[in-house]
């Protein structure tokens, strides 16, 4: 049974009215009974869809666009850490060490903002292992590149929230493109843009959204059949952030499955225009500093990141089993115990039915379980698989059908 968009809408914006100041929220409640009124009352189809878009496109963004701008002005009023994640403020520094010829890997962050951040507690700048390592893949410093000179002559300065809601505002649009039933494209959108560990995250300046971009860009071409402009869409996402990485296995296997390419093509078709992408953008900084680029992107994430979250380090941590957050532990050796097994089952899963919809739905729990017990498992990490389970929820039945091979198929497109 399919739950009215009404409810969806409802449900969805519950969440925020008390967040905000109560004549807001008043016009949020305004706005949904105007939407029940055009879902629920029967209308010409046109402009019962035309209202409903209008409607969920206003309450999406006046719950995400303006909470978003004020913390940006809040922070240029005050000082540059404040009212924002240390994340975002690593990414804009990281920018500037770049264009400054400097290697965002191999400097450190003692004299920037970010040490200052109210977040750290008071904790004196040589003891914050956070302000020695860059834990983000390059792309996460590069795409937003164009952004940071625009925004400093639009409005003479930069907030990394800029470019996160350029790539929002985007993001929701092409979300209206990945199903073709208006009632699945508007709950599709309603659950995914106001998932409430979605959006707290996001006004903070967490990057989630620019690995949902992409990720959400790949769907969209490999509904479309372009298998290409989905591999570097994906390859993309994996230069943002590992989260990505959890859906390679998956997207790979959809491919193969339904015999997309002849097997002597796939390398060529598929593997090498992914590892090119990452070639691209991780080669540069391997060649300036190899020991800089490993220690910060992939050792410290999973050797030494402080616990942080709600995953089975905290608990271990709380039962004191590990003395402090920082106190080395074995949880790589734990992700493959529990990994493998668990990709292998996924990928038997897939084979059964080869459909975005299971392509999707893999990748959410390979992601959830894998990040559970890992040594950060963070409200955003959480936010971003659960986005991940909605997709695979709405796609429902229109994505059972997988691809066809290509003898068969005149639609695949590079």
């Amino acid at each position: 049974m399919k739950i009215p968009t009404t409810l969806l809408l409802a449900f969805a914006c519950a969440f925020y009215l008390n967040f905000y100041a109560s004549i807001y929220a008043a016009l949020i409640l305004i706005l949904v009974a105007l939407y029940a009124l055009f879902d629920l009352v029967a209308w010409r189809a046109r402009i019962r869809n035309a209202a409903r878009f209008a409607l969920v496109s206003l309450i999406v963004m006046l719950l995400v666009v303006p909470p978003t701008w004020l913390e940006i002005q809040a922070r240029h009023t005050t000082a540059p850490y404040a009212h924002i994640h240390d994340g975002a403020i690593q990414t804009e520094e990281a920018i500037r060490f770049l264009l400054a010829g400097k290697n965002p890997y191999v400097e450190d962050y003692t004299q920037t903002p970010m040490a200052q951040w109210p977040g750290y507690l008071g904790l004196a700048p040589h003891e914050n292992i956070a302000l020695f390592y860059l834990p983000y893949l390059p792309f996460t410093f590069l795409a937003p590149l164009p952004f940071y000179w625009l925004f400093h002559v639009i409005t003479g300065f930069f907030d990394l929230r800029m470019y996160h809601l350029v790539l929002f505002v985007a993001w929701f649009l092409l979300l209206f493109q990945i199903k073709r039933d208006w009632e699945g494209k508007l709950a599709l959108v309603i659950l995914v843009t106001l998932n409430p560990l979605f959006v707290r995250t996001f006004i903070e300046g967490r990057n989630d959204i620019v690995v949902l971009w992409w990720l959400t860009l790949a769907l969209y071409f490999l509904q479309r059949r372009r298998i290409v402009a989905a591999t570097v869409a994906l390859g993309l996402a994996c230069v943002v952030k590992a989260t990505a990485w959890f859906a390679v296995p998956f997207f790979l296997a959809h491919l193969w499955f339904n015999k997309v390419y002849p097997p002597r093509t796939y390398l060529s078709r598929v593997l090498f225009p992914l590892l090119v992408v990452g070639l691209i953008f991780v080669a540069p900084f391997v060649v300036w500093d190899i020991r800089a680029f490993v220690q910060d992107a992939l050792w410290y994430q999973s050797s030494a990141f402080p616990i942080v979250g709600w995953g089975l380090s905290r608990i271990l941590l709380d039962a004191g089993v590990i003395p402090d957050p920082r106190a080395p532990f074995p949880f790589t050796r734990i992700q493959a115990i529990v990994g493998i097994p668990l990709l292998v089952g996924l990928l038997r899963w897939q084979q059964g039915c080869p459909s975005l919809q299971r392509m999707i739905a893999a990748t959410a729990v390979c992601g959830f379980v894998i990040g559970y017990v890992g040594r950060a498992f963070a409200d955003n990490h959480i936010g971003f698989m659960l986005s991940l389970a909605l997709f695979a929820v709405y796609l429902g039945e229109e994505s059972q059908g997988g691809l066809q091979p290509q003898a068969n198929q005149v639609g695949i497109q590079e």
